[in-house]
């Protein structure tokens, strides 16, 4: 047998695909595969079995196996990574189950360790699904397709440590070259806290971003995480951008019991209309759900997507981070209907964790006797809308 012939018959090659004689794998090369965050951690309970499937854990170990087959450096890594690379492949892969069967798709981007894109393309394959709760349809779609993309690696860049001896390291690879901008994994609303161009929104609304755009009418801003507590549900974005309307804090911080609010924010972004959504309502009560620290209770109907938006006084006044509404799933099973039951982060809170992070932020005297278009254009001078990319 020609050299290599015995490594190539029992190497990765998914059935029916045959390569070259002079590639013998798996190739001594360093290489990086990187999917983004929602595709790795992907699951959902089905109530029927009563067992959480795991297609997110099935498509990272199919692409673990393609990678460490085809390649004797290959690994998955996270955005974090600090292990050297010759080679990176960017995946966007996409899980799509029909009639008994589940069909993998992988979008896919090859960059060398200096940056520059050598390939792209697409690979595609489908298997019966069978059991969802071992995942064993997924996988078998999954490593077949991973495998697909792994040939046209090999085939179409012949890659060798001589030809690419450059290595860099994802955690300072560009991020913008990993995310996938045609769709956001996730919407918010975040509004301008200082003169400097900070803004703040809620903690889950960037979770596991890996670039976050702000954008307000023909503008947009790319915007980086500076500081996040996922105990309090907040975090601080910076746009670089100096903005001459932001919202101030109340001082004392005073929440008054029945006083009207304002709330704006880019609910429902795929739907609805681009413009910012403004509701009203009032402090329905100083706490939240039993056991939660630092919320209070307002009656403005939200959405998905206004999480992040700021709750305004008629004076302007920044009293609150919207942070989520009642599950009213449970509720509604049992009897109960209740409405407009949201919640948000009170500013006192918010104030603490920007001195503790060093976030500039202004204070005014409570105005009390506004005029509602006061609140009003405040919070719509300030909101933008966020979309979070991995």
């Amino acid at each position: 047998l020609p050299a290599g012939a015995a490594s190539r018959a029992q190497g990765p090659l998914p059935q029916g695909v045959t390569l070259p004689k002079d590639i013998v794998l798996p190739a001594d090369l360093a290489v990086a595969g990187y999917l983004p965050a929602n595709k790795r951690k992907q699951r959902f309970f089905v109530s029927l079995g009563g067992y959480w499937a795991q297609p997110g854990k099935a498509l990272s170990d199919a692409v673990t196996t393609a990678l460490t087959g085809f390649f004797t450096g290959g690994f998955l890594a996270e955005v974090t990574d600090e292990r050297p690379y010759n080679l990176l492949v960017v995946m966007h892969p996409d899980l799509k189950p029909e009639a008994g069967k589940v069909t993998t798709t992988i979008n896919y981007r090859v960059f060398d360790g200096s940056g520059a894109m050598l390939l792209e393309g697409s690979q595609s394959s489908e298997a019966p699904i069978g059991d969802l709760s071992s995942g064993a349809g997924i996988y078998r779609a999954s490593l077949r397709t991973a495998q697909l993309v792994m040939v046209d690696v090999v085939l179409k860049l012949r890659p060798d440590r001589s030809k690419h001896a450059t290595t860099a390291m994802l955690k300072t690879f560009d991020r913008n070259l990993l995310v996938d901008r045609k769709n956001a994994v996730a919407t918010g609303t975040g509004f301008f806290i200082n003169a400097t161009g900070d803004l703040l929104t809620a903690a889950h609304v960037t979770h596991d971003c890996v670039a976050v755009d702000a954008k307000r009418d023909d503008t947009t801003l790319p915007a980086r995480v500076v500081a996040s507590s996922n105990l309090l549900d907040l975090a601080v974005l910076a746009t670089d951008k100096p903005v001459q309307r932001f919202l101030p804090l109340r001082k004392g911080h005073e929440i008054i019991l029945g006083e009207a609010v304002t709330n704006v924010g880019f609910p429902l972004q795929k739907l609805l209309a681009a413009s910012p959504n403004l509701t009203r309502g009032n402090v329905s009560s100083r706490g939240a759900l039993d056991g939660s620290v630092g919320q209070f209770q307002f009656s403005a109907p939200i959405q998905p997507g206004s999480s992040g938006g700021p709750v305004v006084s008629d004076g302007g006044e920044l009293l609150g981070i919207t942070q989520g509404t009642l599950n009213l799933a449970p509720l509604v099973q049992s009897g109960a209907l209740p409405q407009n039951v949201n919640f948000a982060l009170d500013s006192h809170y918010a104030a603490m964790f920007m001195k503790k992070h060093g976030v500039q932020f202004a204070e005014v005297e409570p105005n009390l006797k506004a005029d509602m278009r006061v609140g009003n254009e405040a919070a719509l001078a300030t909101v933008v809308s966020l979309s979070c990319y991995q």
